[in-house]
């Protein structure tokens, strides 16, 4: 067998032990902390959490924008700790 095919034979074993695997046993492998995403609030969570008095925050936004509020997340810290299966660069497409 050829070196490229064998590592591609163990990245399928791999791939296919990592899919059996629930949340709590592969978090059992990680090598350091991480953010489950869940711990992370949705946009509109985070206005919820802002000042009253702000009067822009307080708005009720319209159906198209807070459809959107509830599925969008903002993030500050290193994006490598995130509970993801991928990071991707999205600079680097296209290129």
């Amino acid at each position: 067998m050829y070196p490229s095919n064998k590592k591609k034979k163990v990245w399928r074993e791999e791939k296919e032990r990592l899919l059996k695997m629930t949340i709590e046993e592969r978090r059992k492998e990680y090598i350091r902390d991480y953010v489950p995403l869940n711990t992370i609030p949705s946009w509109k969570e985070e206005m919820k959490g802002k000042s009253q008095n702000d009067e822009e925050n307080t708005q009720e936004p319209s159906q198209g924008k807070k459809s959107l509020s509830e599925k969008v997340s903002l993030y500050r810290g290193d994006i490598t700790l995130l509970e993801v299966d991928a990071i991707v660069n999205a600079g680097s497409m296209g290129n």
